[in-house]
């Protein structure tokens, strides 16, 4: 079963997503539910499975747009990695300045390369990082992550693990022995792996 990522790297969430990968009713259509007693079920396991899989969990991004902070220390190389992704836009540069105080610096004084996974920010030419306090949150970059705005935008492999994992809670409400968990966790990791790009320990 695959475990949550952990990233060194400070980080925030500054905007959740506005829906879910699945719908509840998609995942009642999967699971051959036609009454709706267990919607209220149905959607907490939805929640839980995104969780479990989003950003910081299984998955290691995002699916659905959010935006998120990653924190810095003073001083930074001339370019620093965003770790998250895939990266849609930076929205903010903020930082620290020496009386300890949250200022928002020009976005547009800086300058972002690389792929939807693997982007870096980095001042332009003629510009400089900030003069920050001395603390290790000194400088905070803001972007926007996700593959888009709609159910529409996720690849169909990571829907489907999602629907496969709510239907094995559902069916499996209790602690189950390790035995029994190995058949639908384990095609829920294979659909996730084709899309992980990278493991933080």
């Amino acid at each position: 079963m695959a475990q949550p990522l952990f990233c060194h790297e400070a980080l925030e969430i500054v905007e959740a997503p506005a829906t879910t990968p699945i719908t509840l009713a998609e995942v009642k259509e999967q699971l051959r539910i036609e009454h709706s007693d267990d919607d209220a079920l149905i959607t907490r396991l939805i929640a839980v499975a995104v969780a479990y899989t989003d950003v910081t969990g299984a998955l290691g991004h995002a699916m659905i747009t959010q935006t998120w902070a990653q924190w810095f220390g003073p001083n930074p190389t001339q370019e620093v990695r965003l770790i998250l992704g895939p990266v849609q836009s930076v929205t903010a540069v903020k930082y620290y300045d020496a009386d300890n105080s949250l200022q928002t610096d020009t976005l547009s004084n800086y300058q972002v390369v690389g792929t939807e996974f693997a982007k870096s920010i980095a001042p332009k030419s003629g510009f400089n990082w900030p003069t920050t306090f001395d603390r290790p949150d000194a400088i905070r970059v803001e972007y926007e992550i996700g593959y888009g705005d709609t159910t529409a935008d996720v690849p169909q492999t990571l829907r489907h693990a999602l629907m496969m994992l709510v239907g094995h809670w559902y069916d499996n409400r209790e602690n189950t022995a390790m035995d029994e968990l190995s058949n639908i966790p384990y095609g829920f990791d294979m659909l996730i792996d084709m899309h992980r790009r990278c493991w933080y320990g």
